[in-house]
């Protein structure tokens, strides 16, 4: 099984690429070598199911940290060749993911599996957490998308990673940010999609 994410950048004509292309493509790298970037501000991107959710969520912060947002639907499945471009192969992956991208009205990420109560379940915690990721600052944004990345590390090394004088103000970003809330959520949903 891998996970396909396909989206896009919300707004993306509101800054000029040079200022967000760059961050997505080192956002998208840190979770893949297998992407597409195309029709100027649209992506796909293969990645493990056990990272997905992860990724998904690095993604947002990285483009909220800029002042934009990112659409995705997350397809979960199998996927026919592993030589060509993601743009030029087929497979379940690919499919769930297009489906549950063109099922986004509203909402900014919508996963899609074979198990149809396993889709109910995670689309109902979803758009819950992207609703706490739409009260995120430039700082918060910035103070979760380290924290996704290093999840071991201590808010002390946190502070030092972003060169913060305390400890307190990455506390505080994590906590204004509902980062252990989403940490708990994305556990309890990667551990049931890894039991596909």
């Amino acid at each position: 099984m891998i996970a396909i994410i396909t989206g896009d950048i919300i707004k993306s004509r509101t800054a000029t690429p040079k200022i967000w292309l760059p961050v997505l493509e080192e956002a998208i790298a840190c979770f893949s070598k297998k992407f597409d970037i195309f029709r100027g501000d649209s992506f796909q991107l293969e990645v493990s199911v056990e990272q997905v959710l992860i990724a998904a969520f690095y993604i947002k912060a990285a483009m909220i940290e800029i002042g934009l947002d990112a659409r995705m639907g997350i397809g979960i499945g199998v996927k026919d060749d592993d030589e060509g471009r993601l743009k030029t192969t087929f497979g379940s992956a690919l499919i769930y993911s297009g489906e549950s991208f063109e099922e986004l009205k509203k909402e900014t990420l919508h996963l899609r599996t074979a198990d149809e109560k396993l889709n109910a379940l995670c689309n109902t915690i979803l758009p819950l957490l992207t609703e706490l990721t739409t009260r995120w600052t430039s700082n918060i944004a910035e103070t979760v998308k380290l924290a996704l990345l290093n999840e071991e590390s201590s808010q002390s090394e946190l502070a030092k990673k972003l060169k913060k004088k305390h400890q307190s103000l990455v506390s505080t970003a994590l906590q204004k940010g509902a980062y252990t809330k989403i940490q708990h959520a994305i556990a309890f949903c990667t551990t049931e999609l890894l039991k596909l």
